[in-house]
C-alpha cells in the first residue's frame, strides 16, 4: 500500500512537538496566563448553570479512574471526563474568550492543559506553553481557511478546537512524534457540532467545549496507546479545507513567521459581559450612553435595530424564552436591548432563569423591530434607532465591542472579572480561596508544578 502523500500539518506538527517551552516569548506566556485566569472566572460563575449537574453526573458515570479534578471540589475522575466537566462549567455562561468565527478556545484548551498537567506533573511554564503552542496552531488553520471568505457553512467552529486541544494534551503528555501526528488525525476525525444549537437556542450550545476537551484528550490517549489516526488532516479529499474553507486556503499562511509569531492574542476577544460575542458592542454602547427615561420607560417608544447579516442569523429571532431561557437570552439581541435600557446593567445576574423570563422585559423585548443591512460587514456592527413618543429621536451605533482586539480589555479588566466571578459563584472554594488563586496565576510560569494551583482550586 502506498503511504499517503505530504499534507501541510507536518510542518505544524513537527514544530509544535519539538519547540522548547524556554523559547516562548515571556510576554506570549503572559497572554496565556491571561487566558487563564479569565477561563478560571468563568468556571467559577457557571458553577451550577442549567446542565452542569447532567455533565458531571454522566461524566462520573464514564470514570473507571481518579487522574484529574474537577476544579472547585475534591473530586477525581478520568483525565478527560474532569476536562469534560470542568469545562461545560466555563462555557455555560458564555463568558468565554471567543476568537473569529465562534472559536472559543479558552474554555476547552484550560480544562485540558489542567486535567494533562495534572496527568504528567507538568510545571507552570510547560503548561503555558503547551498553551501558547496550541493556539497558535489552531489559529494559523483558521486563517489559512478563512483567506478567501468568512467560513460558516453551518459547522460549529469549535472544531478548531480539537486542534488546540489535542495540540495541549499531546505536549503535556510528551508524545513522540509518530503519536503526536496520530493524536492531531484522531483529534479531527471527531470532529463536532453544527451551528444549529445557537439558532434553537439549546444546551447544546454549552456542551460543545465539554466533548471538545474531552475528545482531544481521548485523542492524545488513543495515539498513546498506538492507534493511528487520519494523515491528510487539511488537504485530504474530506480534509479540514475541502469540508469547512470556502474558498481556496492559503497555505502559506500555515508556516510564515512559525517559531516567531505566536498567533492568538491579536485576534483574541475577552468578554467583558456574558452573552454572545455578536453583542458585545451593543451592551457596551447601551451601557455608556446615557439615554432619557422616555426612551426606556415610556412602553409608547419604537425601536428598530440595523444589524449585520451575521448577528441576525445568530441573535435576531424573536425573543419568546423556551425551555432554555438563559440560553435564550445569552443569544438574543432583543433580550441585551431590553435588559441594558431597564436594568442598566450586565452581570450573570442579568442572564439567570429568572432574570430571563421577567415579563417587563420581555414585553419592552417585542416592541424591537430588527432589519438586517448587508453593507454591515462587521459582524458586530449595528445601528439601533429609538423613537419617543414626543417624536424625539435617539440613534445610538457601534462595532467592535469592549474587550475585541481592536478594542482590547487589560490585565486588570481581567482580573475584576475573576474577582466577580468568584464573589457569584455558588462554588465555596471559588469564593473564599479567589485571591490565593490570584496570586498563584500571576506566578504560574515560575511555578514547578501545577499542583499548589490545583490544591487551592479543591
Amino acid at each position: 500500500m502506498s503511504q499517503p502523500e505530504h499534507d501541510p500539518i507536518e510542518e505544524l506538527i513537527a514544530f509544535a512537538s519539538r519547540v522548547d517551552a524556554c523559547m516562548i516569548p515571556p510576554e506570549v506566556l503572559g497572554f496565556q496566563t491571561k487566558r487563564l485566569l479569565d477561563n478560571l472566572g468563568c468556571m467559577a460563575a457557571g458553577y451550577k448553570e442549567s446542565g452542569v449537574n447532567a455533565a458531571l453526573k454522566l461524566a462520573r458515570r464514564w470514570s473507571g479512574c481518579g487522574e484529574a479534578h474537577v476544579l472547585g471540589s475534591q473530586e477525581k475522575l478520568a483525565a478527560p471526563q474532569a476536562a469534560f466537566v470542568n469545562a461545560v462549567r466555563a462555557r455555560a455562561l458564555d463568558f468565554c474568550d471567543v476568537l473569529s468565527p465562534g472559536w472559543h478556545p479558552g474554555s476547552s484548551d484550560i480544562p485540558v492543559a489542567l486535567a494533562a498537567a495534572e496527568l504528567s506533573a507538568a510545571s507552570g511554564l510547560e503548561t503555558l506553553a503547551a498553551l501558547a503552542v496550541a493556539q497558535d496552531f489552531g489559529q494559523r488553520i483558521n486563517l489559512a481557511a478563512q483567506a478567501n471568505g468568512f467560513f460558516y457553512r453551518g459547522f460549529d467552529s469549535n472544531i478548531l478546537g480539537l486542534f488546540s486541544g489535542v495540540v495541549i494534551a499531546a505536549r503535556l503528555l510528551k508524545l513522540n512524534l509518530q503519536q503526536f501526528r496520530d493524536a492531531v488525525g484522531l483529534a479531527f476525525d471527531y470532529g463536532i457540532g453544527t451551528f444549529q444549537h445557537y439558532q434553537d437556542k439549546t444546551l447544546a450550545v454549552r456542551f460543545g467545549q465539554g466533548l471538545v476537551a474531552r475528545h482531544a484528550l481521548e485523542a492524545a490517549m488513543l495515539a498513546q496507546e498506538g492507534i493511528s489516526g487520519p494523515r491528510r488532516v487539511l488537504c485530504g479529499e474530506n480534509g479540514f479545507f475541502n469540508l469547512y474553507a470556502p474558498g481556496k486556503p492559503d497555505l502559506n499562511i500555515l508556516t510564515q513567521r512559525l517559531g516567531v509569531d505566536f498567533l492568538g492574542e491579536e485576534a483574541t476577544c475577552f468578554k467583558l459581559y456574558p452573552h454572545c460575542s455578536i453583542l458585545l458592542a451593543m451592551t457596551d454602547t447601551l451601557l455608556n450612553t446615557p439615554v432619557p427615561e422616555k426612551y426606556r420607560l415610556d412602553p409608547r417608544t419604537r425601536l428598530r435595530l440595523k444589524a449585520s447579516p451575521t448577528m441576525r442569523m445568530v441573535c435576531g429571532s424573536s425573543y419568546s424564552p423556551s425551555l432554555t431561557p438563559e440560553i435564550d437570552a445569552q443569544f438574543s439581541a432583543r433580550y441585551i436591548i431590553a435588559n441594558a435600557l431597564l436594568r442598566g446593567r450586565a452581570t450573570p445576574n442579568e442572564f439567570s432563569a429568572v432574570a430571563a423570563q421577567d415579563p417587563l422585559v420581555i414585553a419592552f423585548a417585542q416592541r424591537i423591530e430588527i432589519e438586517e443591512v448587508a453593507a454591515f460587514d462587521r459582524f458586530d456592527r449595528f445601528e439601533l434607532t429609538l423613537w419617543a413618543a414626543d417624536g424625539d429621536e435617539l440613534t445610538l451605533a457601534s462595532a467592535y465591542g469592549r474587550g475585541w482586539p481592536e478594542n482590547a480589555a487589560n490585565m486588570q479588566e481581567i482580573r475584576d472579572k475573576f474577582m466577580i466571578c468568584c464573589q457569584l459563584s455558588p462554588c465555596t472554594t471559588f469564593r473564599e480561596n479567589a485571591n490565593v488563586v490570584l496570586q498563584h496565576i500571576e506566578q504560574f510560569a515560575e511555578a514547578p508544578s501545577v499542583m499548589p494551583l490545583l490544591h487551592v482550586l479543591r
